[in-house]
């Protein structure tokens, strides 16, 4: 391996300098625009009078609790205010001016990861670039593809969609076809409940996005690459296609910021949202402009997908999350969507080395574990995690795609199963006989479970075995779950 040359980042920097310090990032996106943060934009500008400039809007730094919130950048430190709304804007301002007080901290996400730029940036390219953005890309350019391909492998970087499949392993599947264009599908659907991680990337940090697919476009080489985000989420989609933007104007997109040339073209498509949309093969049939229904396999995309060519499918978090190679060692970290009855939801990127357990995220949202009667793992497709498995390290693998619902006291265990298999039936796409039949069918039974405990299994393994995607084929495990760990429940 070559040395990496620092030029063409330190000339990117010159050109697009970081916003100057002292300043205040007012967090939006979609958690702040909830609670109408951007009215504290014009409070905050108001109150500075000649020094307006010094106020920006930034997304989300993951902490929706806090929101409508704002964070001080003060020379060498930061400090965040949550609930603008109870607390109003004076602290903010006396921050800004210097008095910050005895805890003048950043209470944010920040660190190292996939999350140490949200809520840092005011959105434009010198911000991301001043702190770390391309400098993957930059080191694996002095790279071959093979090599960068040993890299990831080594780093041990799996799917973060919930199949956790080795990307190396998928990359070089797609780099097999040397002789046929190849295609990469970037899965932002997320159009199951509970899960926001990937939103808060693109409205966060989007230009990690790209940085990892330009990484994977330089191991596998693409002829274009088709970005697929859930139609309602379009503070996301607009996130992104500014970053496009701002990265194709600097000349990185094209390479020749590198004095190279990358040949790949980015698209950006929507759907009209639906749990089904999230299965690859329908964002493939929905791209081409066919019913978003799910394809038989064999072929598999990596031999034959987006328009009969092969083709890479990754989650946003995974290709974000490859970004981060050559950190010494790479985080082994997991982003989860943490909602439900804990005092601080949000997005949490938690360690997965065995160093957390399930009551350790609880009580990073403020949770008693002794309140909490299960946690919902993965939706409509999930399990449930019952108290005598909080104290179980979390695993990469066992977080799914990372949607947690925590159920507190109150909740009844038999409804929200009883919701989750309504849920599937109506999302169902109706293209095979067993989810189409099924899911309706589960509903009805569920109605009186006691009495059809056998009928319920049995439907669960023909869901299992005959449905066509996972909508189908996982519509039974929170049912066969709640069965297994509180059969009581079922019997009131």
């Amino acid at each position: 391996m070559t040395t990496t040359s620092i030029e063409p980042l330190a000339r990117l920097r010159e050109q697009y300098p970081a916003a100057k310090l002292p300043r205040i990032l007012v967090h939006r996106g979609t958690a702040g625009d909830a609670l109408r943060a951007e009215r504290y934009l014009d409070e905050l500008r108001d109150a500075l009078g000649d020094r307006a400039d010094a106020v920006y809007e930034a997304a989300s730094d993951g902490a929706n609790w806090a929101a409508p919130s704002a964070t001080v950048f003060q020379g060498t430190y930061t400090r965040r205010f949550d609930r603008l709304d109870l607390n109003g804007i004076d602290e903010v301002v006396a921050c800004f001016n210097g008095d910050c007080g005895d805890e003048a901290n950043y209470a944010g996400t920040g660190g190292r990861g996939l999350t140490a730029r949200l809520g840092r940036n005011n959105g434009s390219l010198g911000d991301v670039l001043a702190q770390g953005a391309y400098v993957a890309l930059d080191r694996a350019l002095d790279m071959t593809a093979d090599q960068l391909l040993d890299a990831i492998e080594a780093g041990g970087f799996t799917g973060r969609g919930g199949a956790h499949f080795p990307v190396a392993s998928k990359w070089r599947f797609a780099g097999a076809h040397r002789d046929e264009p190849r295609m990469l599908v970037v899965n932002a659907e997320e159009g199951e409940p509970g899960v926001f991680k990937d939103r808060h990337l693109l409205e966060g940090d989007p230009h990690r996005l790209i940085e990892g697919i330009l990484l994977a476009h330089h191991a596998v080489g693409f002829e274009r690459a088709y970005v697929y985000i859930n139609g309602q989420a379009r503070i996301a989609r607009a996130s992104f296609e500014r970053a496009l933007e701002q990265a194709r104007e600097a000349r990185i997109l094209d390479g020749s910021a590198w004095e190279r040339s990358f040949d790949l073209e980015i698209h950006v498509r929507s759907g009209a949202g639906g749990y089904v949309c999230g299965e690859e093969s329908v964002i493939l049939n929905s791209i081409e402009g066919e019913r978003p229904v799910p394809r038989y396999k064999p072929p598999f995309a990596t031999d034959r997908g987006l328009f009969d060519r092969p083709t890479v499918i990754n989650n946003a978090e995974t290709l974000c999350a490859v970004t981060t190679v050559f950190d010494n060692p790479p985080p082994p970290t997991k982003l989860v969507s943490l909602s439900g009855d804990v005092p601080r939801p949000g997005l949490y990127e938690v360690p997965v080395d065995g160093a957390t357990t399930w009551a350790g995220l609880l009580a990073m949202a403020g949770a008693n574990p002794g309140d909490t009667q299960a946690i919902l793992l993965g939706g409509p497709s999930g399990t449930f995690v019952m108290p005598e498995q909080f104290e179980d390290a979390l695993e990469m693998r066992g977080l799914g795609a990372g949607g947690t619902v925590v159920l507190g006291r109150d909740a009844d265990l038999a409804r929200v199963t009883r919701e989750l298999a309504a849920y599937n039936m109506r999302e169902s796409c109706g293209e095979c006989t067993p989810c189409r039949e099924g899911t309706v069918r589960m509903v009805q039974l569920l109605e009186s479970p006691r009495e059809h405990r056998e009928e319920i299994a049995s439907l669960i393994e023909v869901l299992t075995e005959g449905s066509l995607c996972q909508l189908g084929g996982m519509a039974g495990r929170p049912v066969e779950s709640a069965l297994e760990q509180f059969p009581a429940a079922f019997d009131q």
